[in-house]
C-alpha cells in the first residue's frame, strides 16, 4: 500500500474537518471528533486543492468510501 503524502499540518486545514464549537470539529473522512490544533493525519487534504483522479480512488480504497 502506498503512503499519501499530505502537506496540510493540522486538522483545521483539512478539507474534511468541519468545525464545531470554539475547538474542536468534525473529520467527515473517519467520522470522528477531532481537535483542531491536531496533527493531521496521513489522509489529510487541503482544503482548496484541485482533485486529482487518482488520489481520490485511493482514498476511497482505505477509506471504503466511493
Amino acid at each position: 500500500m502506498t503512503n499519501l503524502k499530505s502537506c496540510v499540518s493540522s486538522c483545521r486545514y483539512c478539507r474534511f474537518y468541519t468545525p464545531q464549537g470554539s475547538r474542536g470539529g468534525t473529520c467527515e473522512l473517519l467520522n470522528v471528533l477531532v481537535k483542531s490544533e491536531w496533527k493531521a493525519c496521513s489522509l489529510s487534504a487541503p482544503s482548496f486543492a484541485t482533485t486529482n483522479r487518482q488520489g481520490v480512488e485511493q482514498l476511497a480504497l482505505v477509506t471504503g468510501k466511493a
